[in-house]
């Protein structure tokens, strides 16, 4: 049983990992396309219709995955925590607060989720179009 749950999760997170590299370029450049932090277990994207935001858990490491937000702008500097596991995703709206044509920024962090305390996070920001 196991077994499976480990091979499901790890399916799971794979079919991610494909969904994000597979997009094609246009729909990459108007979402903003993905910023995947394999080696320390965190991705993250954002989709402008909805102007919504997504953080996966890509590692069986103990850490949440979170996606900082940035939306300098209009005031947004918010993270987005994932800590239900290995394979859980998470994703939040910010729906009208962004207006079309706006500048997001966002970035893949691990942290812990029982003090808020980001550990590390990629070394840039991925940038999108609201």
């Amino acid at each position: 049983m196991r077994f499976r749950i480990r091979y499901a999760a790890g399916a799971l997170v794979a079919s991610i990992a494909l969904l994000l590299t597979t997009s094609s370029s246009a729909s990459a450049a108007a979402d903003g396309g993905s910023v995947v932090d394999p080696t320390h277990g965190a991705a993250s994207w954002f989709k402008h219709d909805g102007d919504v935001f997504w953080s996966a858990d890509t590692k069986a490491d103990g850490h949440s995955a979170v996606t900082r937000v940035y939306v300098p702008s209009v005031g947004i500097a918010d993270n987005l925590w994932n800590p239900d596991g290995n394979g859980a995703v998470r994703y939040k709206s910010y729906g009208t607060a962004i207006p079309e044509g706006t500048v997001v920024y966002y970035q893949a962090c691990i942290g812990e989720y029982g003090t808020k305390q980001l550990l590390q996070c990629t070394p840039g920001w991925g940038k999108g179009i609201a």
